[in-house]
């Protein structure tokens, strides 16, 4: 398939061609043979960084015919007489639905970037639980992870993969839901979750490896533990499939468009019908509400879900007042620029309450009450990070000094509690050793010793 400008005689005799923008279009690359045709050129890429087990290449072409027919005429078509005809009445429009189809490909790159992320935590908690350093005098040595820091390095990335599990999964069954529906609505919908969903899951991935491998040490620079290879491999993450900062920005030009239907009455897509009760634009904070410190409160499902929306509304509010300013002075274009930091910022703040929800849909549903208690630490401990790590919330008062003082001694008790269970929790990932193929990452439940995997695989005869 190749996306290419379609242009046509003009009908009114002038001899001029008329634009419709980019369409796609069958192009044969090959003869039976395997050879090039007239006119395709074809060269691989070259080695890249990673997934060289991926063809990669670019192909030019120089007056290549292909019969009218080969247009895919999904959203447009062209007669014999070359009467251009098309059900979406704007080239915009068309654009859109013909790139729409790349939604697939997100959603797919969003389950395997959620998939390289356990993968890479999996590796890191089984060899920090294992590899034991230092202790109190005349002890026995500790794990590295029952060191405070190690803990607040990987657990609140644990707790992000089990975030972006529910997230891809809720992502999913609406892609599905599109697929058999093809609302319009929801393939809008569809179309801005799986470009920010997307976005944030691959370049928290990419973060989450390098920090998974130096929590490792030097073992989680041997390229035989594996660590190395799926960072090079998953960089590509970020750029294929539409890059990240760009997609955000699609997100964030979403939110505008529901910004402007909610003053207008348009009804509201699932994922963010909570906005209606927040872009209001001022929203008075409870002076109680932003003291309080209570445990109870600060992992009360209702507040945390509450604050991550309230951050949404509030940038989206500030975001329209903003460009709204500057454009009169430097119009459209300069305006966007001038505002982009905040534009994506306002994305990743989307991303993170639609999948904050989602993870509290799935503790809700967990029925076995071990299980629940370990997915509902998991959750409190993902929506708090959220919390502590963006200044929106100090800045605009909705949290006292006090209160995010609090945030952060429950951060680090979460991160405490959930040591005694992380074990099991990346084992309730499924990965087996053959899928996984780190030594040092090897089902540790299963009495596997690290280091005699490590030193075999290296060539020690142990």
């Amino acid at each position: 398939t190749v996306f290419a400008r379609l242009k046509v005689p003009a009908q009114d005799g002038a001899g001029g061609l008329l634009d419709h923008g980019v369409h796609a279009f069958i192009v044969p690359l090959r003869d039976e043979a395997g050879r090039c045709l007239p006119g395709v050129e074809i060269h691989d890429c070259g080695y890249k960084v990673g997934l060289n087990g991926v063809d990669n290449g670019a192909i030019r072409f120089s007056h290549v015919r292909v019969p009218r027919t080969n247009l895919l005429d999904r959203f447009a078509a062209v007669d014999k007489s070359g009467r251009y005809s098309s059900p979406l009445t704007s080239e915009g429009r068309r654009f859109a639905a013909t790139l729409g189809e790349l939604t697939g490909g997100r959603v797919g790159l969003s389950c395997g970037s959620v998939g390289v992320l356990k993968g890479a935590i999996t590796i890191a908690i089984r060899y920090t639980a294992g590899r034991q350093q230092f202790g109190p005098p005349d002890s026995a040595e500790v794990s590295v992870l029952d060191y405070q820091s190690t803990q607040l390095k990987l657990l609140p990335i644990l707790a992000t993969a089990y975030c972006l599990h529910f997230a891809k999964d809720h992502l999913v069954n609406l892609y599905c839901e599109m697929k058999r529906t093809k609302d319009a609505q929801l393939i809008e919908e569809v179309h801005a979750l799986s470009a920010g969903l997307k976005a944030y899951t691959t370049g928290y991935t990419q973060d989450a490896l390098s920090a998974c491998r130096e929590a490792c040490g030097g073992h989680g620079y041997a390229a035989i533990n594996r660590l190395g290879q799926l960072r090079s491999d998953h960089d590509i993450f970020q750029t294929f499939e539409g890059d990240n900062t760009v997609l955000l920005q699609q997100v964030t030009g979403t939110l505008l468009k529901v910004y402007k239907a909610k003053f207008k009455g348009a009804p509201l897509s699932s994922t963010v019908t909570y906005l209606k009760q927040y872009m209001s634009g001022v929203l008075p904070h409870n002076p109680l509400v932003t003291h309080e410190t209570d445990v109870r409160h600060l992992r009360d499902p209702a507040f945390l879900r509450s604050a991550l929306r309230y951050r949404v509304a509030r940038m989206l509010f500030t975001l329209q007042l903003r460009l709204r300013s500057q454009r009169t002075k430097l119009g459209d274009f300069y305006a966007w620029n001038s505002c982009l930091s905040h534009i994506l910022a306002l994305a990743k703040a989307h991303v993170e309450s639609v999948a904050l929800g989602a993870f509290q849909a799935a503790v809700d549903g967990c029925v076995d009450p071990d299980c629940r208690r370990a997915l509902r630490a998991l959750c409190d401990l993902y929506a708090l990070r959220c919390i502590e790590r963006d200044m929106v919330f100090r800045n605009d008062e909705y949290v006292a000094p006090a209160k995010a003082k609090a945030i952060q001694r429950l951060i680090e008790a979460l991160c405490s509690e959930l040591r005694g269970v992380a074990l099991g929790l990346v084992s309730a990932f499924g990965i087996p050793d053959h899928i996984l193929r780190a030594p040092i990452g090897l089902g540790a439940n299963s009495g596997v010793n690290i280091y005699k995997e490590y030193l075999a695989a290296v060539g020690f005869d142990v």
